[in-house]
């Protein structure tokens, strides 16, 4: 069986899963059309296993960031390791994005578990940050995940559409300067200063046209 999955993520790499056939991944696995079927229902069936493995696999590697130093590092890690999973895998990730996910069964799926163990960790970035007083209070863990992961996904639609590149290292700093900025509650060293630099003007200001 893991021969046809390999022949399956290959041949859906190379050609997206829309116009995959059970036939050329049996070709492709030098097997006989029949024989997929002994271990798949169907495509669909197929493609679902290929999707959770394929996770599994890039999940597999995350690191723990409760070694990292700062909320924003661990925040930025990852983030970018998820941009990272759907720039080598966007075919697949088309795949959970536009057929999966939107199925009223989804939540019954081995790849939903899969995914809200891999989102648990940022869940647990955000409420340490706010329990310690570093991020503001009010807005709940759970809603700021899918600020993140909304925004990921948005960020790299055109990618998945073959319409642009995908700039991961750019993108994950974005991202996590927007999240971090707007939640710390007291402002980084540098958006302190420019806050008193631009009082600091309006006194000059007012002071000018008296």
């Amino acid at each position: 069986m893991s021969d046809i999955l390999l022949a399956a993520k290959e041949v859906i790499d190379a050609k997206g899963y829309e116009g995959v056939t059970m036939a050329e991944i049996a070709e492709k696995a030098d097997i006989v059309e029949g024989t997929v079927y002994r271990y798949f229902k169907n495509k669909d069936d197929l493609l679902l296993r290929v999707a959770e493995d394929w996770f599994l696999e890039q999940y597999g590697d995350i690191v723990d960031v409760s070694a990292f130093n700062g909320t924003y590092n661990k925040l930025r890690y990852l983030i970018w390791h998820s941009l990272r999973t759907i720039k080598e895998g966007p075919a697949i990730s088309r795949y959970i994005m536009t057929e999966v996910r939107p199925r009223s069964g989804y939540k019954d799926t081995r790849l939903f578990e899969i995914n809200r163990d891999y989102t648990s960790q940022i869940r647990r970035v955000f409420a340490e940050a706010i329990k310690s007083g570093e991020f503001k209070s009010g807005v709940p863990e759970r809603v700021l995940r899918d600020m993140v992961f909304g925004t990921i996904e948005h960020s790299t639609w055109r990618y998945l559409r073959n319409e642009g590149e995908l700039d991961i290292e750019e993108l994950a700093d974005e991202i996590a300067s927007v999240v971090y900025r707007g939640m710390t509650a007291v402002p980084p060293e540098d958006e302190r200063m420019d806050t008193a630099i631009l009082r600091l003007e309006k006194i000059a200001d007012r002071l000018d046209k008296r």
